[in-house]
């Protein structure tokens, strides 16, 4: 197993925490037989915690347990993780994640902590100690190995009712991963959205909006976590709280549903009218470094949202304007065997014509997300129905926003041209961006919750790839087996640094400045996909945390893996010893490609 990345094992060392110490304070449970799990109810009386704490807590309720997280960031630097205070809100936790594993009623991956454990951990200490053993024995409870399939309905998961965060109809239409893999099965579908769907973030239903809770609840976390005598208690140069109830979403999801209140009915039902449509605040970025390309920015210009906007690779569209701007360019093939492009374009403000403006596809949503952008295109596909007109996501269309149906938001603002034959011919300027935002109450600010501070991780100096001796040359980056319409390829110029494009066999230029397109980074993102239809419709899974692809710069290439877990999540990329890539400062071009499809590095 390969080294972790830092952020990683921050986040699997809460989990190891956490698991150590249900470990300590629980005993190990019998193996049952192979029946309906019932719902644990020996760990939820507050005598029951006070007993085996050894504390009088008489304000713990098993209602809502407290933020487990939020203690470990605040206080793990301050050495008092030891206090009596914090072990006990670490319990609180522990017995929570317990009651969700004897429940069955959400999935943890037991598989990446074992290994991690085994492979990892075992290798830097040489041999076992005693954390080594206690969490092998945590990871070896019979009752955790061998609990029975969950007893699923259309609507309950052993025995719990989802109905009001999932509607089979709606998972089955907007995931069309499952639709081939598991059918209109309701009950299945309900499966997949408990077990594997809500890790992942994914859409149940099309009223509930799981980021916008998610900011609802952890903004309460903050102004609880701000108030709290113990965070008072440190002083002069104590640091921020991270405000986050939970890094699960499963927890928001047991919030939500009531699945903690251990019966509490009033409890229950105050988290079923929690309101599911929040206005996201703005996020104020302090940074003057930009997040797209490592270069100094302004503050004005870190704190404007960019956009996204769908661009032809037809040799009749040819140039595209404005696309010069773009700090981040996207090409992904499509049905027809012709690629796409989608341009991250932060500094748009002054730009007259943007395009020309073609359709979206459901895949480009995932990756527009990463950069919370305004997403502008000329419709799309039925596939994106759920996705396209989710609140947040805020999209300008210059028809209807997924092909067959839905809104044109924005659509008054886009204009067509007579230099060029429709469908080559639609635009929209910087001006009617705004006016278009402001008609639909969008923000043309970060929003918080949605937009990263960090995304890419830039080198301090120049990454040349001396440093990998696995690194081969790639002056010249050949995609035309990965896109064989436009024959792209990037050509490596050594006395600029830069790799400069070419489609269709010429150079791509903007046709604002008549520039040739250039990048300090190249991407190549192996992707697994599909063929949805006849027609033709491809998926591409934007998730995932086992696929790889390549990282080209300064003249060289190596091999990466790339992750990627929930929508508004960056993609990362690591190279072969589980290290995040560096990338040199610059614009970066990111091909999705089709796994099975090869690139050729010269």
């Amino acid at each position: 197993m390969r080294a972790v990345n830092k952020t990683k094992k921050t986040v699997i060392s809460i989990a190891l925490s956490v698991l150590m110490l249900v470990a300590l304070i629980v005993p190990v449970l019998p193996t049952k037989a192979a029946e309906a799990v019932v719902r644990n109810t020996m760990f939820t009386s507050v005598a029951d915690m006070q007993a085996k704490l050894g504390v009088a807590d008489g304000s713990w309720s098993p209602a809502y347990l407290t933020d487990v997280e939020n203690y470990y960031w605040t206080f793990n630097d301050q050495g008092q993780l030891g206090s009596t205070a914090i072990s006990i809100n670490i319990a609180k936790n522990a017995y929570r994640n317990l009651e969700m594993l004897l429940d069955n009623g959400y999935t943890m991956d037991y598989n990446e902590l074992a290994a991690y454990c085994k492979e990892y951990y075992g290798k830097i200490n040489g041999v076992p100690d005693a954390f080594y053993n206690v969490l092998t024995s945590c990871l070896q409870n019979p009752y955790l190995l061998n609990r029975p399939a969950a007893v699923v309905t259309a609507t309950t998961y052993n025995g719990r009712d989802y109905s009001k965060v999932f509607d089979a109809t709606y998972y089955y239409n907007n995931n069309p991963d499952v639709q081939a893999s598991i059918g209109n099965n309701p009950a299945e579908l309900l499966r997949h959205f408990v077990e594997v769907g809500v890790a992942q973030g994914r859409r149940g239903n099309a009223t509930f909006d799981i980021y916008a809770y998610v900011q609802q609840v952890d903004a309460q976390s903050m102004k609880n976590m701000k108030a709290s005598a113990i965070y008072k208690s440190l002083g002069a140069g104590k640091p921020a709280p991270v405000g986050k109830y939970s890094y699960s979403f499963a927890n928001y999801y047991g919030k939500y549903l009531g699945h903690y209140t251990a019966g509490d009915a009033t409890a229950a039902a105050a988290g079923a009218q929690s309101t599911t449509k929040v206005t996201a605040a703005t996020y104020t970025e302090t940074s003057t470094t930009s997040v797209y390309t490592g270069l100094p920015t302004t503050a004005a210009q870190a704190n404007v949202r960019p956009i996204a906007v769908m661009m032809p690779t037809d040799k009749s569209a040819q140039p595209s304007y404005g696309i010069g701007n773009a700090d981040i360019l996207y090409e992904i093939m499509e049905e027809g065997n012709i690629s796409r492009q989608m341009a991250i374009i932060p500094n748009w403000q002054g730009l007259n014509r943007i395009g020309n403006i073609r359709s979206c596809r459901l895949y480009y949503t995932y990756a527009a997300k990463e950069w919370d952008p305004i997403l502008i295109h000329f419709g799309g596909v039925a596939y994106m129905k759920g996705v396209i007109d989710a609140p947040d996501m805020n999209n300008l269309s210059g028809t209807y926003e997924y092909g067959v149906g839905g809104k044109a938001p924005g659509a008054g603002n886009f204009f067509r041209t007579k230099d060029r034959v429709a469908p080559h011919n639609a635009y929209i300027s910087a001006s009617g961006i705004q006016k278009a935002c402001t008609q639909q109450g969008y923000s043309l600010n970060l929003r918080q919750g949605y937009y990263n501070p960090k995304h890419f991780t830039f080198a301090s100096g120049v990454n040349d790839l001396s440093a990998y001796a696995n690194a081969v040359a790639a002056n010249t980056v050949d995609l035309s087996q990965v896109f064989s319409y436009t024959k792209s390829k990037l050509v490596y110029n050594a006395a600029d640094g830069q790799y400069y494009k070419y489609i269709h066999g010429k150079p791509q230029v903007d046709a604002l400045t008549g520039k040739q397109l250039t990048f300090s980074n190249v991407i190549v993102q192996n992707t697994p996909w599909q063929q949805l239809d006849t027609k033709g419709y491809l998926a591409f899974n934007m998730l995932g945390t086992t696929q790889d692809g390549y990282y080209i710069t300064k003249g060289k290439a190596i091999h990466v893996t790339w992750k990627k877990t929930t929508d508004y999540q960056p993609t990362v990329y690591y190279d072969d010893n589980g290290n995040e890539i560096q990338l040199n400062t610059g614009k970066t071009y990111i091909a999705v490609a089709q796994l099975g499809k090869n690139v050729i590095l010269k």
